[in-house]
């Protein structure tokens, strides 16, 4: 069984909450709403967002 397509939203994570959110290095993850990181980590809050964007919606493949 699939799991239901969760929300994404950007989340910054400080180095003091690395083990929170069972990352290994601080910076920019993209979370769903069960806050389980799904990417990252990002140098900058744009980044992060972008790559939450292209998540969503895939860039179509190129027609030959």
């Amino acid at each position: 069984m699939v799991a239901p397509n969760h929300d994404l939203f950007a989340v910054h994570v400080a180095s003091d909450d690395v083990g929170d959110y069972k990352v290994s290095e601080p910076g920019w993850y993209a979370a769903d709403d069960n806050e389980k990181v799904v990417l990252g980590p990002f140098a900058s809050l744009a980044e992060c967002e972008r790559a939450i964007r292209d998540k969503k919606s895939p860039p179509a493949a190129a027609a030959h």
